[in-house]
């Protein structure tokens, strides 16, 4: 499905008005919504996978992202930016208020940022990544502040990424990460829900 983005304004002055954000809730296809101030033409596209939970769902979201991001830049021959992001959860409490030694707590963070550059490597492998004009960042941090820097500073005209209900109830909201990453950019958006999303919209008659 395809829409525009309904422009800024409103009550809290977001992008993504009530008719884009519902179809990207509920839609069971991926939406593309395209940003009111999106240029004609673009070359450079950035898909955001997160492929550290052990997650069969999530995962294979993943895949999908990275199916439809590498499909259109090899045929519109855009520029494609793989970016995942992550972080130590417990790392600042380690580091202020527990008796642990810096060196250890480095050791650990160093031990995930392996996990999570090997977790993304093997996402990747499966594509050939090199007939295409490409870079991958792994970033340290939340994704909602990441992720919309790069696509500003890169001029990406369109970010590549997945919805996940979290709620319990299908379609009432997005992924929390999804969310706060939406309201913060101006380019277009493809998003992508999981396989076997049901939508809690039912015709009548």
């Amino acid at each position: 499905v395809m829409t525009t983005a309904e422009g800024r304004g409103g009550l809290k002055e977001k992008l993504f008005g009530s008719t884009a954000m519902q179809l990207m809730r509920k839609c069971p296809c991926p939406v593309w919504v395209v940003g009111p101030t999106q240029a004609e033409r673009y070359t450079r596209i950035l898909a955001a996978v997160d492929p550290t939970p052990l997650d069969e769902e999530q995962y294979a979201l993943n895949i999908k992202i990275v199916d439809l991001a590498t499909s259109l830049a090899r045929r519109q021959q855009y520029e494609l930016l793989v970016v995942h992001t992550w972080t130590f959860p417990s790392e600042h409490s380690l580091r202020s208020g527990y008796p642990v030694a810096s060196s250890e707590v480095d050791r650990w963070v160093s031990k995930a940022q392996d996990l999570h550059r090997r977790r993304l490597t093997e996402l990747l492998a499966p594509y050939p990544l090199q007939d295409l004009k490409s870079r991958v960042y792994m970033l340290k941090g939340e994704p909602w502040n990441l992720i919309p820097m790069l696509a500003t500073k890169m001029a990406v005209g369109l970010i590549v990424m997945g919805t996940v209900s979290r709620t319990g109830v299908a379609g009432l909201f997005m992924g929390n990460t999804a969310e706060r990453i939406l309201h913060q950019v101006d380019c277009s958006l493809l998003t992508v829900k999981p396989d076997g999303f049901v939508t809690p919209v039912r015709l009548n008659g």
